[in-house]
């Protein structure tokens, strides 16, 4: 009850997230998407369609047959290891890293959306892999949590030089996304998903940024598994799509 109560008044001092409040209420009325019934089909699917990252590259187009998938420098990935080491709150690990890189890289991208930063594994390949020009830029969208006090942390693997192309907007994605697609203001050339995994959290966000992403652009989803979101997404939009495995989780990547 204690915690009920505090994440209340929590919300209470921050009219800029009363959006975000009201959706999580009226979810207590909508059907759940995110059973443990829909979590069995939803990874047996994506099971089924697991290939490797290369294969995965091949598969939307960003590489050729025989070719070696790009990776993140070994002392870049140790500098953000030093760095996670100071921060003082537990926040989600890191996902395939590798993956958000070489398709950063190979799509040539310059522009970037990304839901979802806890410590920023995934914003750091990201800025590692946008093309060196004055107008590259990442926008991420990351809500600070009740009860976490993580605001100071969030982001704390990036270094100082990955910085000055990293813009973050702390908000949920109701408000969040839009503000981050009216900051790029053009072209998107990719957009990683790893925020609101619920089915419509899904359901609100691929959308918008499936409609900001330029034609060619890269989409890529964490955790697919946990609900049938990004497969109805896709069958829906009837495009080509590929998904990998990283540490018993499943990754969606597609390209418009």
């Amino acid at each position: 009850m204690k915690e009920k109560i505090y994440t209340f008044i929590w919300f209470c001092f921050r009219p800029t997230f009363y959006l975000h409040a009201l959706e999580l209420f009226l979810r207590k009325f909508r059907k759940n998407n995110d059973s443990e019934f829909c979590i069995k089909q939803a990874t047996l699917w994506a099971e089924q369609q697991t290939v490797s990252v290369q294969e995965a590259l091949q598969i939307i187009g960003l590489s050729a047959e025989g070719d070696v998938a790009p990776s993140l420098n070994l002392s870049l990935i140790n500098e953000a290891n030093i760095l996670a080491k100071n921060s003082k709150v537990e926040m989600g690990g890191a996902g395939d890293i590798n993956l958000i890189y070489a398709a950063t890289l190979l799509s040539k991208s310059t522009t970037a959306i990304e839901t979802g930063v806890a410590y920023g594994w995934s914003s750091l390949s990201i800025l590692a892999g946008l093309q060196e020009i004055n107008s590259s830029i990442l926008v991420s969208v990351d809500m600070p949590y009740p009860k976490m006090n993580n605001e100071n942390f969030v982001g704390i693997v990036i270094p100082d030089n990955l910085r000055k192309k990293w813009h973050l907007i702390r908000q949920p994605d109701r408000r969040g996304i839009k503000k981050a697609i009216s900051k790029i203001n053009g072209p998107i050339d990719i957009c990683h998903y790893d925020s609101d995994k619920t089915y419509h959290g899904r359901s609100y966000g691929y959308p918008l940024l499936w409609t900001a992403l330029k034609k060619g652009g890269i989409f890529i989803s964490d955790d697919i598994q946990d609900n049938l979101a990004f497969k109805e997404f896709v069958e829906l939009k009837g495009i080509s799509f590929a998904i990998t495995k990283y540490k018993g989780k499943y990754i969606g990547i597609t390209k418009k």
